[in-house]
């Protein structure tokens, strides 16, 4: 902090002597070379720099912009006159994301080596402080009147499908500084050239019943408790919509989400929409990159995925549009998928072992600490009599039986209910629930056994009905 007041100070005194001072010509600069005869590499991040790239700004040492020593051209945030450093933009859709508009701006500025590398420690180093999205257009404001100005650079970038327009906006009374569009910037193809991600294949298929909801489940790591179930569920939806993640065009991928703290667990509608949804992992939400992984109870085959700044990448490369054909869903276990096939389609799996016929009694696994729940008296009972009130909002609960140190079945929880659908209900709320910081794990019981108190089975097969 007193290294940017000390800068910021240092700063106002140039602009007062700027302000008595009549205003220096531009200097006059050449018309922009032509577009370089191949795109450069977007997969690093010095892929293009200012010395290698003729388009780039003369404040980072090329020839797109009039002469702008950045010292000079307030770099403090907070001035007040922020028409300087704002720009409009065009041609957005509908259910833009502000979140996902600023990342993917950050991003493309740093790819192409826009930003002032000098000042990490303002706005954590990002050039784009902020953006404000309406219906049909946007705008975005810079950390300083030069990145504002190498943001000019990003017109006509390919972004959810359209081409973004940035401009200075109406009320703009600063120097008018020449600039490039993407396309000549990093010499990729024309927005006229069919996109790569447009074509007609088939989409993938499902490969197992929808409401295997372990199948269907993600484990979202580092989140925090700004964020509440609703608002995480909102955020995840838009951005799979808008970057072509969601599995035949669902508007809505994730169903269900449940925040705990520093971790959630969210539920897709499909299990390619949860293939799909792991390519998100590092986006921006919230101040936190959030983590998605399969959670450690996921009994499936896993499949391959990249990162938020890779899908970053290929929306700015245009490989990726809106409306356009998900990406391809591989395993990483090397048995046939789309890859290998040529084909579009989700190779099923191997048959799974017959799914368990449900019954109306559930065994709850991974859910008790046998040495402090079940040895004192007072807080088995307190333990029982939360279960009970819980589980009997999915239905009719009969009795739940929680044996004790000593007894067949002990460190497992059994629920009766009256019905096969409301134990149906409850597995489908209670598996994969968090309690006392484990997942827990349910499934149907023989009702036979249940009835006989034949409850000993921890060395056989806690899912046999027979």
């Amino acid at each position: 902090m007193k290294r940017e007041r000390e800068e910021v100070r240092g700063l106002d005194r140039i602009l007062k002597q700027q302000k008595s001072d009549p205003p220096p010509a531009p200097a006059q600069t050449s018309a922009p070379p032509p577009p370089p005869s191949a795109p450069p590499q977007l997969s690093g991040s010095n892929s293009t720099d200012a010395a290698t790239n003729p388009h780039l700004p003369l404040a980072l040492g090329g020839v797109g912009m009039c002469p702008i020593d950045p010292i000079t051209r307030q770099l403090n945030t907070q001035h007040p006159d922020k028409v300087l450093r704002e720009l409009f933009i065009g041609n957005t859709t509908e259910q833009v994301n502000e979140a996902v508009l600023m990342a993917f701006l950050n991003a493309a500025m740093t790819r192409v080596g826009l930003t002032l590398p000098s000042f990490p420690h303002i706005n954590g180093g990002q050039p784009i402080c902020s953006v404000r999205c309406s219906a049909k257009f946007a705008f975005a404001q810079a950390r300083s009147e030069v990145e504002a100005a190498n943001l000019l650079n990003l017109n006509n970038i390919p972004f959810m499908g359209a081409y973004l327009k940035i401009t200075r906006p109406s009320k703009y009374t600063g120097i008018q500084t020449k600039h490039v569009t993407w396309q000549e910037l990093t010499g990729i193809p024309d927005p006229n050239a069919p996109s790569s991600m447009s074509s007609t294949s088939a989409a993938p298929k499902v490969i197992t019943d929808p409401n295997d909801k372990v199948h269907r489940e993600l484990f979202v790591g580092n989140t925090s408790d700004a964020m509440s179930d609703d608002d995480l569920k909102t955020f995840l939806n838009q951005t799979l919509v808008q970057v072509n993640l969601n599995f035949k065009g669902v508007t809505e991928p994730v169903i269900k989400s449940r925040v705990c703290g520093k971790f959630a667990f969210i539920e897709c509608a499909t299990e390619e929409d949860a293939a799909l949804a792991l390519n998100l992992n590092g986006v921006p939400f919230k101040d936190q990159e959030l983590k998605f992984s399969r959670p450690k109870n996921y009994p499936g085959r896993l499949t391959k995925h990249v990162s938020w700044n890779e899908i970053l990448e290929k929306v700015m490369s245009g490989e990726i549009v809106t409306g356009g054909q998900p990406p391809k869903i591989e395993y990483q276990d090397g048995q046939p998928s789309s890859s290998a096939s040529g084909s579009d389609t989700f190779t099923p799996p191997p048959p799974a072992k017959p799914a368990t016929p449900p019954t109306r009694v559930l065994v709850l696994t991974n859910m008790l600490d046998i040495d402090n729940d079940l040895v004192d008296d007072n807080e088995y009972a307190d333990l029982c009599l939360d279960i009970k009130e819980e589980c009997k909002t999915f239905g009719d609960l009969v009795d739940c039986s929680i044996p004790r140190i000593g007894e067949p079945g002990v460190g497992l929880v059994f629920l009766q209910y009256k019905l096969i659908e409301h134990a149906q209900k409850a597995k489908g709320e209670l598996e994969g629930r968090v309690f006392s910081g484990k997942t827990v794990g349910c499934k149907f019981f023989s009702e036979a056994k249940f009835d006989a108190k034949d409850l000993a089975y921890l060395h056989g097969d806690p899912t046999a009905t027979d």
